[in-house]
């Protein structure tokens, strides 16, 4: 089976680190997969001491040419849009910020391209509804097919015309997006465009394949079984132990027990969280400025939030 993971790092970031995890745990699971790392020049420049790690799980390191205006979040996003081009005819992507629980070998295989709904949850449902609407309505574009928004963190890719269309379409819109927006872009938006215009070529796949740890997503039903953690480590939304820096760049050190004892029972480190506040509701309201104004206030601790809690009380008894 071919594993393909996209790392665009310097030395100042803890991408590489993340890999490392990531692979790491995939090759306690499957052994014998073929791994494909796709970097740029300027990346693979940096693999040197202590970033040589990820040699000791025989990978293969593709070095891709992405043009050298572009930034590193736009070079990554360069090579995810296209990677299909880099790679074996069939193959699953995984984004860096994953555990990889159990084999993938089970996985099906009767479509061209398999993902899962972004959050677990049909667009309609989504907590972050209007936030794909207006990046895709900035462009004149829909922000999904069939009330379906798919989460890029995870494709298994059957290679095929429709696989191949989906992918040339996909590269397409993200660079239009990229130059109309300048520079502001995201790549779920472009491949969610493509996915409509070519009616659906994305085909739905269970919740385990990537089971995407967010504090308001669905994610609850598919831990158990999950096959991938996706635990997303961008400052301010993670929910997972793992996401800590300090916990990420201690793989590069000779011992790492607290991360060891993460990696011994991902699927139960949430030593950080009390509540994934799956209510949708208050995930909406905590976005309001009446909510932050409370918020500050609770945290203050003087008159202005018993003066709010006494109100409260007052017209809880009205009501």
């Amino acid at each position: 089976m071919n594993i393909a993971y996209i790392l665009i790092s310097t030395p100042n970031d803890t991408f590489y680190e993340q890999t490392v995890i990531s692979v790491m745990t995939l090759r306690n699971v499957m052994p014998n997969a073929n791994v494909y790392i796709l970097v740029d020049e300027d990346t693979k420049a940096t693999f040197t001491g202590k970033r040589t790690l990820l040699e000791k799980y025989n990978v293969n390191i593709v070095t891709v040419d992405v043009p050298k205006k572009f930034n590193n979040r736009d070079r990554s996003r360069f090579i995810k849009t296209s990677m299909n081009r880099y790679l074996p005819k069939d193959f699953i992507y995984i984004d860096i910020d994953t555990i990889i629980c159990d084999s993938l070998e089970s996985i099906p295989t009767d479509y061209d391209v398999g993902m899962v709904l972004n959050r677990h949850m049909k667009t309609s449902e989504s907590p972050v509804k209007d936030f794909f609407e207006k990046n895709a309505k900035g462009l004149g574009w829909h922000d999904g097919y069939d009330d379906r928004h798919f989460n890029g963190g995870f494709m298994s890719v059957q290679g095929s015309e429709k696989s191949d269309a989906l992918f040339k379409l996909w590269h397409e819109l993200w660079n239009e997006s990229r130059e109309k927006l300048n520079g502001t872009v995201f790549d779920q938006t472009s491949l969610n465009e493509a996915n409509y215009r070519l009616n659906g070529a994305i085909t739905e796949i269970d919740g385990i394949w990537n089971c995407q740890i967010n504090r308001n997503c669905k994610c609850m039903p598919y831990i158990h079984d999950a096959k991938v953690l996706h635990t997303f480590t961008t400052k301010g939304v993670y929910a997972h132990d793992i996401a800590k820096p300090e916990i990420q760049k201690s793989v590069l050190k000779p011992e790492h027990p607290e991360l060891d004892k993460i990696l011994a029972n991902p699927k139960a480190a949430f030593n950080d969280v009390y509540d994934l506040n799956t209510d949708f509701y208050a995930v909406e309201m905590s976005k309001t400025p009446a909510y932050i104004q409370l918020l500050k206030a609770y945290k203050a601790k003087g008159w202005l939030f018993k003066t709010f809690n006494a109100l409260a009380k007052i017209i809880g008894k009205i009501s």
